[in-house]
């Protein structure tokens, strides 16, 4: 490549100048420009680094602070022992996160709500809890709940279950050394069995339990008066629940089908006609176990009697 040459006037002569050969396409400080944005990406690197420890350490399970409210059934310190289990994974995980993790590990939480607050090392949650709602006795091995009072009734285990069937704690039987249907006298109790025990922290769906609570909820809501009366409540046979009453010294049978009419007929039974009820129940019926038939849309049956009686 040849160099350029300028011509400049000096008043009666020419001085000719020489510029420096340069090559084309490349700057000569090209490297040098390079390392330094290595230099720059890695300081930048070193700095996000070095702010995500100081924020990881700043929430050190000893320098956090839990601000609660809502709990009824767990202790401030409990919910502090379940998230300190999963801190560092808390303290960078979205919120979301946190609260499906605590309502996957306390089965009474409902629903929560977690803010954090960096700056005050404090996480605050917010909880609605499950209600109880019903006591589940159930016989692990069996297609069929046994006969109540047999011996293998005692092979049995007692859960507490809300409106939805979720299961919420499996209560021990020798606990406090009262029998578990005093300690929760005024619950009603459903009676199931299954291959398995039910697990904490899920919704039960076999053995009519569903059925079941579809039941009493709906004596609660449309016969609130019988709902109170009624003691039991066996669903494993669909189209022969068999339900309890505190009033009456027999079985009533109502169907999956016709829920509403059968509490109705229950419920218009026991104002009108217990009375006339407990005189037949003093004769001695035709079958082993009277019962009340109100599986039908328009009438209602006293089982075990022959048409004369």
């Amino acid at each position: 490549m040849f160099a350029r040459s300028q011509r400049k006037k000096y008043g009666t002569y020419v001085r000719e100048t020489s510029m420096p050969t340069r090559r084309l396409g490349k700057h000569p400080n090209a490297k040098v420009y390079t390392y330094r944005r290595v230099i720059f990406v890695v300081a930048i690197l070193l700095t996000f680094a070095f702010i995500a420890r100081i924020v990881l350490s700043f929430f050190g399970t000893e320098y956090v602070s839990l601000e609660l409210s809502g709990n009824v059934h767990y202790t401030e310190v409990q919910i502090y022992d379940i998230l300190a289990e999963q801190l560092d994974n808390i303290v960078t995980d979205f919120e979301g996160q946190t609260e499906n993790y605590l309502k996957e590990n306390l089965s009474y939480i409902k629903e929560a709500h977690v803010s954090k607050h960096v700056m005050k090392r404090l996480f605050t949650v917010e909880i609605t809890e499950r209600e109880p709602f019903v006591l589940l006795r159930f016989y692990e091995g069996f297609k069929n709940p046994p006969v109540l009072g047999t011996s293998v009734d005692q092979d049995c285990s007692f859960f507490l279950l809300d409106i939805d069937a979720h299961v919420l704690e499996r209560i021990e039987v020798g606990e406090a050394g009262v029998p578990v249907e005093k300690r929760f006298q005024g619950m009603v109790m459903l009676i199931a069995a299954g291959d398995k025990f039910p697990k904490v922290g899920t919704v039960v769906q076999t053995s009519g339990v569903p059925v079941a609570v579809k039941v009493l909820k709906s004596a609660v809501i449309q016969q609130p008066e019988l709902a109170k009366q009624i003691e039991t409540i066996d669903a494993s046979r669909p189209q022969q629940i068999k339900m309890q009453i505190e009033t009456l010294p027999l079985p009533v049978w109502i169907a999956s089908d016709t829920v509403e009419a059968g509490l109705h007929h229950v419920t218009l039974l026991l104002k009108q006609h217990r009375g006339r009820i407990l005189e037949l129940l003093k004769v001695p019926p035709d079958a082993t176990q009277p019962y009340l038939d109100a599986r039908f849309e328009d009438s209602i049956y006293l089982g075990g009697y022959t048409q004369k009686q």
